[in-house]
This record gives structure tokens, sequence and C-alpha cells, in this order.
């Protein structure tokens, strides 16, 4: 009887114990997000407008960068245009055609990266800009992005492109 009760009480013990941690555990990391570390960094270094290459200054551009965090596969980026942030989760395959092609696709996708999920809409996001609206409403496809993010396999460097009054603007982005 003395032994069902040492094992009871060291039982109880060790549960308590563990909620305590658990607890103690959760309310230390509230309040303190953990850091993510960005896997790749990249700055614009050119913009052109209907081909042709423009001052940076000159245009609503400046600051702009594309932030890398997590997987390549089923990661987010973090796509700064001027002062505003747009999250995408990511999830581009070196098997996609594009790839081969040499200007790799990422699809932007509002949220998990499934077939057939929600992409981002560059024209809402950056309604300021005056994106052109492809009337796409199949938020399931590309042109409902009203832009893309390529990667240019020869040179390393991603290209931001999105239409503006029948131009295409193309941003150029080098790892920093």
């Amino acid at each position: 009887m003395r032994n069902f009760n040492l094992k009871k009480i060291s039982t109880s013990i060790i549960v308590i114990g563990l909620i305590f941690l658990t607890l103690a555990f959760t309310s230390c990391n509230q309040g303190n997000p953990t850091p993510v570390e960005a896997r790749a960094v990249f700055e614009l270094n050119r913009v052109y407008v209907d081909g042709q290459q423009v001052d940076i200054p000159e245009t609503e551009y400046i600051g702009s960068r594309l932030t890398f965090i997590g997987e390549e596969r089923g990661g987010n980026v973090i796509i700064k245009v001027g002062d505003v942030n747009i999250q995408a989760s990511i999830n581009p395959s070196r098997e996609h055609p594009s790839y081969e092609d040499g200007y790799w696709h990422h699809h932007l996708y509002a949220g998990i990266t499934e077939p057939n999920s929600p992409r981002i809409n560059f024209l809402e996001e950056l309604p300021h800009l005056g994106i052109d609206d492809n009337n796409s409403n199949d938020n399931t496809q590309s042109a409902y992005q009203r832009g893309n993010l390529h990667y240019i396999v020869t040179t390393g460097e991603f290209r931001l492109r999105f239409t503006i009054g029948g131009v295409t603007h193309d941003l150029i982005f080098v790892q920093n």
C-alpha cells in the first residue's frame, strides 16, 4: 500500500512538473517572437520602363527589395516596392519549364502554397502605381497576380514585372 502511494505521489509530481514547465515555456515566449533570418536579400539595382533603363530616383521604386525567408520551396518572400511590403508564400520548382527557359517563374501565394490556392494581387496591394487590370478574376492563377516574379537563371537576378498604362515595368534585383 505504501509503494502504491509513493508511485501515485511521484507520478503526480512529475505530471505537475511537466505542466509547470509547459506553462513557463509558453509564457516566456509570449510577446517575444522568435526572430527569423533571411535566406537571401535582393536589392533593387535597375528599372526598365518599356525596355529603356530609367533612373531609380525618378521612380516610385526607391528602396525596393526582395527578402526571402525559409526554404526555397514553401518559404516566403517579402516584396518591398517603395514603402509598401507585400508578403507572399512561394513554392517554385526547378522542374518547372520556365527554369530551363531561363526565366524561372515564382508563384506568389496569399497563404498556403498548394495548387489552386489564392494568389496575391499587385493591383490591390499597390493601388498608387496604377497597375493595369487584366480583368482576371480567378485568384488561383498567375494572371490574377497582375505581375510576375522571375529568377533570371543566367545572371542570378530577380525580375519583378508588371504593366502600367500598357507599358512594361521591370524591376531588377541583385543579391545583397
